[in-house]
């Protein structure tokens, strides 16, 4: 009997969801498909301003994706690597610790793109980002509570900070989210009667010449001129500089005082793709027209990771696929037919895409938009903006409850309820029975432990001629040597009796470790004085080196 044939796809955004999607409708039954992803559900993008600004639920707006996939195996995971030569793609998860390698026989990549803030200094500190279901919640949290502050403080200066909202890029997302936040503030004033709508003060920074660069420049300036009618200052031709905790500071010298401030510039690839080792081009995945990655007959990319290259006329200039949801989802229609030729061996088909047309809200039931080459704006373009989007939406369901949703909030006021997601402390205490493992070898490296109370066994190198060997207790700890090496444990750890323990996340660890050089310093000098030169992280062994040659 021929071995079963696994197609595995990783990520569930647009592309590959509906790769996933497609393929399980167009593969054999005795094909697997199998879909990675660090969440189990899928996020309606184009709906996140709308999650923010409490038009819709947050639940709303995502779908299970085990709902969505029936026949499709989901695994809850982080990808750490794919080894392409084995056919195998590293994993880890939040419960199990160690890696699991799944293999495939043809691999899918859908990562997305990430936000990338680090061209300005303090921006991905302090600034609000529109990428996921979380970030949606915080935006909105935010915007409630600076409205609550506002309307009880006694500080003229804090007011004024609290009640200026700035958002950094005027495309789709930047002008659709201050559309929406303008809608949430406004029709929650009513609510604080010690804050006026004229200190409410909203500002829209782009650095090209004009919003909404997408569209014709007729309806991006019919957009501009009903932003400016709802008391929206756009700022065209500005450069942002830098960003604090209580300021964004421009390139023409200007620095604006605001507690909230929104980025939708930048994107980069995720650390997943950066890892891969695959051609990249403008941060993209290069693919040919089919999907296929070059070098590799069984690697597939699409979506926003995915450089697409579209078909060209003689003496034309070359054109990619836009990283839009639009395009995605045509995209993964046309991946999961070749994918499946793939297997049969038959021919595979080269992506082309027309767009059927690009909307965009601006708030207070206003759109603008182009369909099929038809220019439209007002009250009629914001109707088929919502009629196209609900028709995107996956699943019966979900359609009716965001027009639900839709629905009650025209005749109904805005919910001010601030929603609060409690966040795990990153210094917390935990408490192992007697027996209990902390971690073995082959775990991820979790965080730095500190003992107590009661006492641990520490083993490295176990079954080796020269293994490490020692008793924890109360004031020592464990858990740093790998943190400033490999992220991956080497040697385990395991309570002797009842014992408490303070642990630090690693990320968290090793940030203060890095700001604070004493602290940096002690943890190298002990981990050097402490272990045998074979078990150090290759990073010290200069270091332990260097201290003999001195001695």
């Amino acid at each position: 009997m021929a071995e079963q044939k696994r197609v595995v796809v990783l990520g569930a955004g647009f592309a590959g969801m509906f790769a996933a999607k497609h393929l399980r409708r167009l593969a054999p039954a005795d094909v697997e498909i199998e879909l990675i992803n660090e969440v189990n559900y899928f996020i309606f993008q184009p709906l996140l301003p709308e999650v923010a600004a409490g038009n819709i639920n947050a639940s709303d707006a995502v779908s299970p994706l085990r709902f969505l996939l029936p026949g499709v195996k989901v695994r809850l995971a982080t990808v750490r690597s794919v080894l392409f030569r084995q056919n195998r793609v590293q994993v880890t998860d939040d419960t199990n610790r160690t890696l699991t390698y799944v293999p495939y026989d043809h691999l899918v990549l859908a990562p997305g793109q990430m936000a990338d803030l680090s061209k300005f200094p303090g921006l991905a500190e302090h600034a609000f980002t529109m990428k996921t279901l979380a970030d949606a919640y915080r935006l909105r949290n935010q915007v409630i509570n600076c409205l609550e502050q506002g309307d009880v403080t006694e500080d003229s200066d804090l007011k004024r900070r609290l009640l200026t909202f700035v958002v950094v890029g005027a495309g789709f997302s930047g002008v659709e989210t201050v559309g929406e936040m303008k809608d949430l503030i406004a029709r929650s004033l009513k609510f604080y009667p010690r804050i006026a709508a004229s200190e409410i003060r909203m500002i829209l920074v782009e650095y090209a010449e004009r919003i909404l660069p997408e569209l014709p420049e007729e309806l991006a300036r019919y957009a501009a001129r009903k932003l400016a009618a709802r008391g929206i200052e756009t700022w065209l031709k500005t450069a942002l500089k830098s960003a604090s905790v209580s300021a964004v500071e421009l390139a023409d010298g200007r620095i604006v005082e605001t507690k909230t401030v929104v980025a939708t510039i930048g994107t980069a690839p995720g650390p997943l793709v950066r890892v891969l080792g695959l051609d990249m081009q403008w941060g993209r995945i290069k693919v040919d027209g089919t999907f296929r990655v070059p070098g590799h007959a069984n690697v597939w990319a699409l979506g926003d990771a995915a450089l697409v290259p579209l078909p060209r006329k003689a003496d034309a200039p070359e054109k990619f696929a836009a990283p839009t949801a639009q395009f995605a989802v045509r995209e993964a229609f046309t991946l999961a037919r070749n994918v499946v030729a793939a297997l049969s061996g038959g021919p595979l088909a080269q992506f082309d895409y027309k767009p059927k047309g690009s909307l965009a809200s601006i708030g207070c039931h206003r759109a603008v938009a182009v369909l099929f080459g038809v220019r439209l704006s007002g009250s009629i373009a914001w109707l088929i903006w919502r009629i196209f989007y609900l028709a995107m939406l996956p699943g019966f369901v979900t359609k009716v409850r965001v027009l639900m949703n839709w629905l009650l909030d025209h005749f109904f006021p805005r919910n001010t309820v601030q929603i609060h997601v409690p966040s795990r402390d990153t210094a917390r205490y935990l408490r192992f029975r007697k027996g209990d493992q902390v971690f073995k070898p082959g775990h991820l490296a979790d965080g730095f432990y500190t003992v107590m109370s009661g006492s641990f066994e520490a083993i490295i190198g176990a079954g080796t001629p020269a293994p490490y060997h020692e008793i924890l207790g109360p004031g020592d700890h464990f858990g740093e040597r790998v943190l400033f090496g490999d992220d991956l444990r080497t040697g385990e750890v395991a309570a002797l009796e009842d014992s408490m323990v303070l642990f630090v996340e690693r990320d968290d660890f090793r940030r203060i470790a890095a700001g604070f050089k004493v602290l940096d310093d002690y943890f190298r000098d002990y981990i050097v004085r402490h272990f045998p030169e074979h078990l150090l992280p290759g990073q010290l062994r200069g270091q332990a080196n260097a201290k003999k040659d001195r001695a």
